[in-house]
């Protein structure tokens, strides 16, 4: 804190060194009021340098004609005023009081009436010093938009006219009334001329303004259509620097809130990201490619395309999440299963009737030796296991694509608990990080899965001192992935590391009355729904975790 407070001084000092005491330093953030002021301080400058030269000529004693030729003494005491008087406008304007209206008319009428005087000693409209009268004229058609030029061209004319009246009757200078007459005209064309050019330029001022809202407008539509959009959308320069990055593409790239704030560089969000990029500017016949983060190993397709066809345009970056893909595609193959399940079921549920029917007869026969009705019990146990392998088979190929809703987690298990479970409440311990959890997934599949992971957590927890210990029920956000998980754990017997690979085969079991495709079922309506059930190896029982997609990405 210390630091940055000794550097904030230095800067403001650094600052205020940059500007001159009648002309502050030009800043594009300056209010309509500063930029008001600033033309009076234009105006000043002009005259600190005319009146300035003046006084130099009186002090250095030099003599530059016309300056001064006609009254020697009203030429010294006018420019002494007039140097004077700019110094204390200088001032005023600095102070700004009083107020712009009033000053911008007082400074001009000093203006003109000392540039008359100086004209008057210097031997009126032919010594050309009047050419002077040119800036003031300019000058009051910029400070009151015109409204007032024409009346100070038309006063300093005739105040011109006046002068060489007079000029005539005391010094008898024969009159120039022709060239006080052009002078005239172009002081009018000048004020004419400035009115013209200072309201085009407020057109253009009011044309800019209006586009530059207009410009803001678009801006804040585009970032919010970006926002909102379900693809991940990064808008880059041509160097591979981020210009834009929306909040599907933070949420699939796994970025923390440090980096999605700076303007960073591809390469500093993703590596793979960013070779892909440098890789498509070589070569823009590239479509599309594929990648996976590693952080998480998550699978993405990359698309690229440019903003324009200039070398130094912008760059679009579309990034998809294969998981969608592998979604659609496990609907095919769900579909796929389903036709050639359909098509054996009653090929294989026949005969296996036909066995079942004959077993339960030939149970019923009277003169069956005990040893035989060991074996027609075997065949009765295994029919069934057959018969129930097959139906399992079938509600799996038969699932209809996920209809996804959206899901409070923490309500939806209370409910499951209390409906479907009917044991005390003391075999779940439920961890939740909050009770606003939002998901998005199918409720029937999430049912199947859970009553699946639940069913075989109380069926492994082994007892311990005359009672069970609970199943541990835990939910909240992932850190990394900012996205929403279940997990279900319970206190047993590990899992052997060898088993891992094939937890989520098919047909796979360690016990002689299971089927082997619970949990394969549970991972492919986890997939139909974009989201992941994998194994978490813990020191003491088996963790399974469901982590569900981002909710904000709606099919």
């Amino acid at each position: 804190m210390s630091k940055s407070n000794h550097s904030e001084p230095k800067l403001i000092a650094q600052k205020k060194s940059g500007q001159s005491f009648f002309l502050s330093e030009f800043d594009p953030k300056f209010t309509q009021e500063q930029k008001s002021w600033r033309p009076l301080h234009l105006l000043n400058l002009y005259r600190l340098l005319i009146s300035g030269i003046f006084v130099s000529l009186i002090f250095s004693n030099v003599q530059i004609s016309p300056f001064g030729m006609t009254h020697p003494i009203l030429f010294q005491i006018t420019s002494f005023a007039y140097a004077t008087g700019s110094i204390l406008i200088g001032m005023t304007i600095r102070w700004r009081w009083p107020t712009l209206w009033l000053q911008t008319h007082a400074h001009i009428l000093f203006d003109f009436s000392a540039l008359i005087l100086i004209i008057h000693s210097s031997g009126g409209v032919k010594s050309g010093v009047a050419l002077l009268l040119l800036i003031p004229i300019a000058a009051i058609s910029i400070l009151s938009f015109g409204r007032s030029s024409v009346f100070y061209a038309a006063l300093v004319t005739l105040a011109l006219f006046a002068d060489q009246s007079y000029l005539k009757l005391t010094l008898d200078i024969s009159p120039s009334y022709a060239q006080t007459g052009l002078l005239g005209g172009v002081l009018f064309v000048t004020a004419l001329l400035t009115n013209y050019l200072v309201n085009k330029t407020e057109e253009s001022v009011e044309i800019a303004s209006q586009r530059e809202v207009d410009l803001a407008n678009m801006e804040q539509l585009t970032q919010f259509i970006m926002q909102r959009m379900q693809t991940a959308v990064i808008v880059v320069d041509y160097l591979g620097n981020v210009k834009l990055v929306n909040d599907t593409a933070i949420s699939i790239l796994k970025l923390t809130d440090t980096e999605s704030e700076k303007q960073a560089n591809l390469y500093e969000y993703s590596l793979e990201l960013g070779n892909l990029f440098q890789n498509w500017k070589t070569n823009p016949d590239i479509k599309s490619q594929i990648i996976k983060l590693e952080k998480d190993r998550t699978e993405l397709t990359i698309k690229f395309a440019a903003l324009g066809s200039r070398p130094d345009s912008g760059t679009v970056v579309f990034i998809e999440d294969n998981a969608e893909v592998t979604q659609e595609a496990q609907q095919l193959k769900l579909a796929s299963l389903g036709r050639l399940t359909a098509s054996i079921a009653h090929e294989l549920r026949n005969p296996l009737a036909a066995i079942r029917h004959a077993g339960e007869l030939l149970s019923e026969s009277p003169a069956l030796e005990k040893t035989d009705q060991r074996l027609t019990e075997i065949i009765e146990k295994q029919s069934i296991r057959v018969n129930e392998i097959i139906g399992t088979v079938l509600n799996l190929s038969r699932g209809q694509k996920a209809e996804q809703e959206s899901i409070n987690l923490y309500q939806w298990i209370q409910e499951f608990l209390n409906e479907y479970i009917q044991l005390p409440q003391e075999r779940f311990y439920l961890k939740f990080e909050s009770e606003d959890l939002e998901i998005l997934f199918d409720a029937q599949h999430l049912q199947q899965i859970f009553n699946n992971l639940l069913q075989n957590a109380l069926r492994h927890t082994i007892e311990h001192n005359h009672h069970f210990r609970p199943v541990v029920i835990t939910a909240g956000m992932d850190a990394m992935n900012k996205t929403p998980y279940l997990q279900v754990m319970n206190y047993g017997q590990r899992i052997p590391k060898e088993d891992f690979a094939q937890l989520f085969e098919p047909f796979f079991t360690t016990e002689a009355t299971g089927t082997g495709l619970g949990l394969y079922i549970a991972r492919e309506l986890a997939v139909c729904n974009s989201a992941k059930l994998e194994y978490i190896d813990i020191k003491e029982g088996a963790c399974f975790q469901l982590s569900f997609a981002d909710p904000r990405r709606k099919n």
